[in-house]
């Protein structure tokens, strides 16, 4: 028997006797698996200016074409477009060769940052958001997006920095807490952690990430009943991340709600169909019988 789900504390409030036979849960709570915070949607730049004029080589988006060349100026336009398109190793190589050319302009900078970012490249994302935190120290974005990539790098400490700037530069945004809510967590200050989560959502009620990282750092704390509530928002407000559907599914099931969670676990593998956490965990809520 095993477990879709990422805790590492033993169960000490379980409901349903069928599975706390032996300390079972204790064994197995571990290879759980669920996602807290993984909200990897960062926001563009809305801005655009001509850039350099060196021809560069992308990659075609079929390996059945030829590569395209582009002989003129790389504009703004056209590093974007390769990022909304989701060719992030060719928005990277662009958007490189449009700060070369533009090197004052931080917004080139933080699409750079963005685009290496998805393209799995942690140390050129740190240093071009940094670059572009070093034109315009009031960039809220790349404080943002900066600390994501620190949180990324298991550097909470120094993630924080950026998110606190964040939140004095935009009080509004719910944002800069939700993040600040996963540096705790990444520290051991789940207190604190929770504390920024409500903030977040008392900010702005449509955060269905912070509902969600609310929720999961409850599963997390074994604290089941109190996980369900926010979990429950972040599905209603959202019902198409499977997710939200897995992490709701468990709390469900922790709380001995077993054909709840079944129906959750079948929603989440409706919207993500290999999704394997929820496959796993519809596999072993299968065979559990409500008492």
């Amino acid at each position: 028997m095993s477990y879709q789900f990422s805790l590492d504390q033993s169960n000490r409030s379980l409901r349903f006797p069928v599975l706390v036979m032996a300390g079972i849960f204790s064994a197995v709570i571990g290879a759980y698996t669920f996602a807290a915070c993984n909200e990897r949607t960062p926001d563009q730049a809305a801005a655009g200016e001509p850039a350099a004029s060196k021809p560069v080589a992308v990659r075609p988006v079929s390996n059945e074409q030829p590569p395209r060349v582009i002989t003129g100026p790389v504009t703004f336009e056209i590093a974007d477009s390769a990022y909304r398109e989701h060719r992030y190793d060719d928005a990277t190589t662009l958007f490189r060769t449009y700060t070369e050319s533009r090197p004052t302009n931080p917004w080139g900078f933080y699409m750079l940052g963005l685009s290496a970012w998805k393209a799995g490249d942690r140390v050129q994302a740190e240093s071009s958001f940094v670059q572009a935190l070093s034109l315009d120290s009031a960039h809220v974005k790349s404080h943002l997006n900066l600390s994501r990539v620190l949180l990324e790098s298991a550097e909470p400490e120094s993630a924080l920095v950026h998110i606190d700037a964040a939140i004095t530069l935009d009080s509004t945004s719910s944002e800069p807490l939700r993040l600040q809510g996963r540096a705790f967590e990444a520290m051991g200050k789940t207190d604190s952690a929770i504390v920024s989560y409500q903030r977040a959502i008392a900010l702005d009620s449509t955060d269905v990430w912070a509902f969600n990282n609310l929720g999961a750092l409850y599963i997390r704390l074994e604290r089941f009943e109190d996980a369900i509530e926010p979990l429950k928002t972040a599905v209603e407000r959202n019902d198409k991340v499977a997710t939200f559907h897995n992490n709701l599914g468990m709390a469900l099931e922790r709380t001995g709600q077993f054909r709840a969670a079944e129906s959750e676990y079948r929603a989440a593998l409706a919207i993500e169909g290999t999704y394997g956490k929820a496959v796993t965990n519809l596999q072993r809520v299968e065979s559990l019988k409500e008492y």
